[in-house]
Order: structure tokens, then sequence, then C-alpha cells
């Protein structure tokens, strides 16, 4: 992903109050530098950031008319400012229960982070496409690929991605709770708001390291939403009331919207109902956005108006939700028969990814062995040996390397054959592995030249570890591989400090020269 500099004006000025969260004003800012933009670049980056304020402000059927006149500029200026604007549309057609365009934009999103992308921007991708399977009625799929993100975020994100991913997850139970909270699945419903108070929690103690005000209302209201629904009147009042107030404050309309219904839902559980009914009723009248939002007002005011003994206003809007859930199931049911092909293919790409990746992995495990003995080689060295290096030295802590070399080895093979050599060979590569530790390195390095690195042994214990190695090839038979077959080893040691390959080999080589002129089969060094 490309990260280009916003640039400066008009174009400088949005970039910032995104930061702020002052999505008015940053969606004025953004349209006079669309306007102004003098290159493809300019223009992209305003494109991207005219969809991020429509949608941050709650103008979600405005995202939509965006993306038709701007989905072929940012499609061919690709990078960072594309994959926000993707994304954005994508959530922007759930949010209206447009699965038939949602699914498709957030497909392409996912696509591009497997591409190009980190865990956290793969983490983003992937709550897009959860957030297309929630609204098409599958809360299971949408919460796996939401805990996937999660997962990601912790990795590599910051404090403000993990809020981000904690709340996705949460608002994704939550509208698990909302799907199953009838008499026969009431038990699976709660569950699903256990699973999502502690990560509430969470998100609420990460409130002080997040600078943005608008990104609070999401934790406000999801953790007073999630209290309520559990049983804490007193905090989930709190809690709402501060939503309330910062939704109000940043002119959040989807937003103060849904912590309306919440408080309607406060109310109701309080022996309320006059009071939920009036907030209710002047909420539809002025129009909600959401299906969801929708949904949860009609189903408040049915529950309040019922509560008051008011048969025929309850009937209403009973009726009224349930069409509503009616059409959203349609809808769902439509965009999941319309998906089938494209989730099967999927998940065909996905294994055929994962046999791709197996045999990749397989063949790069392979070309770091040594064919004959089946221990490492040359080039695994050097792949291993700088890491080992550098966490000794950032560590503090000890590391010791060995070379070994078989004493008279051209006379093995000129005497008893290659083949003899060959089982040699892999009979002195077994015994290493079975004195050395699975954290050692060991190669082979040349025709009967093997190499040791042990961290964290000290020169006293890596002596030690080499002795019982050369006492064990001494006196080892190898009367069963050839009648008269003697094998023997001298070792050269070096330690650190310093950390440093070159001085460390240089070490080991002349110390393994010392042990070669000094009559073999010893060790030197270290």
């Amino acid at each position: 992903m490309d990260s280009s500099p916003p640039g400066t004006g008009a174009l400088a000025r949005a970039a910032a109050h995104r930061l702020t969260g002052d999505h008015a004003a940053g969606l004025a800012a953004a349209e006079a530098a669309y306007a102004e933009a003098g290159n493809l670049i300019e223009r992209a980056q305003a494109a991207a950031l005219r969809t991020h304020f429509t949608f941050r402000s709650g103008n979600l059927a405005g995202v939509l008319k965006l993306a038709d006149t701007l989905s072929p500029l940012m499609r061919a200026h690709g990078g960072e400012a594309c994959f926000e604007y993707l994304r954005s549309v994508a959530l922007a057609a759930s949010e209206l229960g447009r699965i038939d365009v949602a699914l498709p934009y957030a497909m392409e999103v996912h696509a591009l982070a497997e591409a190009d992308g980190g865990d956290t921007v793969r983490a983003q991708a992937l709550m897009a496409l959860a957030a297309c399977f929630e609204r098409m009625g599958d809360p299971w799929q949408a919460e796996r690929l939401m805990r996937d993100a999660l997962v990601l975020t912790r990795v590599s994100g910051t404090p403000r991605d993990l809020f981000i991913a904690l709340n996705n997850v949460c608002a994704t139970l939550i509208g698990a709770f909302y799907l199953l909270r009838g008499d026969s699945t009431r038990a699976e419903a709660s569950a699903a708001l256990e699973r999502a108070l502690p990560l509430a929690r969470e998100m609420h103690a990460l409130q002080p390291q997040i600078a943005e005000r608008f990104v609070h209302v999401h934790m406000l209201g999801n953790l007073g939403e999630i209290l309520l629904h559990v049983g804490d009147a007193e905090e989930s009042r709190q809690l709402l009331d501060a939503a309330l107030a910062i939704a109000r404050e940043l002119a959040l309309p989807t937003q103060l919207q849904r912590v309306r219904c919440s408080l309607a839902e406060w109310a109701l559980y309080q022996g309320q109902p006059e009071a939920a009914l009036d907030d209710m009723r002047g909420l539809l009248s002025e129009g909600v956005v959401m299906v969801a939002t929708q949904i949860r007002a009609h189903h408040a005011t049915y529950m309040a108006a019922r509560q008051l003994g008011l048969s025929a206003l309850a009937l209403e809007h009973l009726e009224h939700r349930t069409e509503l859930e009616r059409q959203r199931a349609v809808q769902q049911l439509r965009a999941q028969s319309e998906q089938f092909i494209t989730r099967v293919e999927a998940e065909q790409s996905r294994h055929e990814a994962d046999r791709a990746r197996q045999r990749a992995n397989e063949m790069e495990q392979h070309a770091l062995r040594d064919q004959l003995t089946g221990i490492g080689n040359r080039r695994e060295v050097a792949e291993r040996l700088p890491r080992l290096l550098a966490e000794a030295e950032a560590a503090r802590s000890p590391l010791a390397l060995a070379m070994l070399d078989l004493d008279h080895f051209k006379q093995i093979n000129d005497r008893f054959g290659h083949l003899v050599g060959d089982q040699v060979l892999v009979t002195v590569a077994q015994m290493l592995r079975e004195r050395l530790r699975g954290t050692d390195l060991l190669a082979r390095t040349g025709g009967e030249e093997f190499l040791a690195v042990l961290p964290d042994a000290t020169p006293a214990r890596a002596r030690e570890v080499c002795e019982r190695i050369r006492a064990h090839m001494e006196a080892h038979d190898w009367s069963g591989i050839a009648p008269g077959l003697k094998v023997t080893v001298s070792i050269g040691l070096a330690s650190s400090p310093p950390c440093e390959e070159a001085v460390l080999m240089a070490r080991a080589d002349a110390a393994l020269y010392r042990a070669k002129a000094g009559g073999r089969n010893r060790i030197e060094g270290a």
C-alpha cells in the first residue's frame, strides 16, 4: 500500500479534519480539494476523503451515489487511497443492506490486502468482509472473521487499530444478540453478550489512548448497550448518556439514532414506557437510515405501546417491524443465493492457496536441507546465523560456534569407497542431532565439514558438549558400516563476544587448524 503525502491546501485540511473527526468541515475541504486537484494522485486522495467523510457523516446512500462516478478513478489510482475508498463503499452498502453491492467491494478489498498488505491492512479487509456476512444474517461467520482480524491487529496494530477491531467484534456480537433474542434461542443470545462484554471492557480501557472523540461514541454506545441487556442499569445509563452527548456534539446521525434506541430500551427495562414511546415515535418521524436501527425503533415502540395498552399502535409497529425483518430476510437470502458460487469458488481458491503455500514451504525447507544427511546446509546457515547472533547480542547472552571436521576422511573414501563415506556422513549427522538441542543450528558446510551454533552456551558448556561428541565418535563401533573402519573428529570452538559472524568464523577456523596440527581427534579454542 502506498502512503503518499496528502499535499497542501484543501487536501491537507481535509486530512487534518479526518484526524480530529470534524466530518462536516472535512467533507467541505475534501470537495474543494477534489475540485482543485491538479493530478490523478491528488484527485484520488480527495475522492477517498470525500467518501470517508460522507460515510462518517451517516450519508450512506451518498456513498453509493459517489461510487457510481468515483470507482473507475480510484481503481486507476490504486494504492492506499483506493483500499480505503473501496472499504468505505463496502461498509456503507452493508449498513444499507445492499449486500449485492457490498460483497463484491469487500472481496476486492480483501484481494488487495492479501496481495499488498500487512497484518493491519488484512485485518481491515477481514472486518469489511465480516460486516457483509453479518448483514447477510450469518453472525457466526462474521464473528469468526472479526476474531481473525482481531488476532492480526493484536500482533502489529496500534492502540487505535486494536480499539477499532474490538469495537467491530462487539458490534457483531450485539447484532447476533438481536437476531437471537427470541424464546427458543435466548441462551445463545445471552452467550453472545457474554463473549462481547470482556472485549468491550478492554476497549473501554484503551479510551484514554484514542484522541478522536467520534470513535469514543462507538465504544460508549456498545459497552452501554451490552450492559443494558445484561442488567447493569446504572452503568449502562451513564455510558449511553455520554455517547448521546458526543454524538449530538459531533453531529453523528447514525450513532445518535442507535443510542436513542438503546435509551428507549433502557426506559422499557425501568418501567418507563411513556418516555420510550415518545422518543421512538419522534425518532421514526425524523427518518432512520439504517435498517437494523429501524427494526429496533419499531420494536421499542411496539413494546412501549403494548405495555401502555395501546393495542392498535402496538400492532401497527409490530407489523412495520415484521415487514422490515421480512424484507431484510429476503435480501439476505437473495444475497446468499447470488454469492453461493462465489463463496464456493473462494473456498476452493483458499484450499488451492493453502496447498500452494504448503508446497512452497516444503520446497523452501528442501532448499535449506543437505540432501545426503538431512541436516542444514550453507543456505540455512546464511539464513539463521545472523538472526541467532542478533538475538544473542540483544539479550547479552552467550553463544558458541563450533567447526567440526572428520579426520582423514579422504583416506576413508579411498580405502572403503564413497558409499561407505556417505554412510559415515549420515551416521555422524545423526550423532550430532542426538547430542544437540532443537534450538541449536546444525549444518553440513562441506564434504566432511559440519558447523554447530549453540545459543545460550557458555565456553565451558560448549566445550563439554563438543567433548561428548568427540568422545562418542571415537568410541563408536563403526564396523557395522565397514570392518576396520575408525572415525574421529577435530573441533574448533569460538565464543561470543563479539556477536559478529566473520570474527567467530575466523576464530573457529583458526582453532580447527590448531586441532588438526596438534594431532587431530581433539578440541581447540573457546
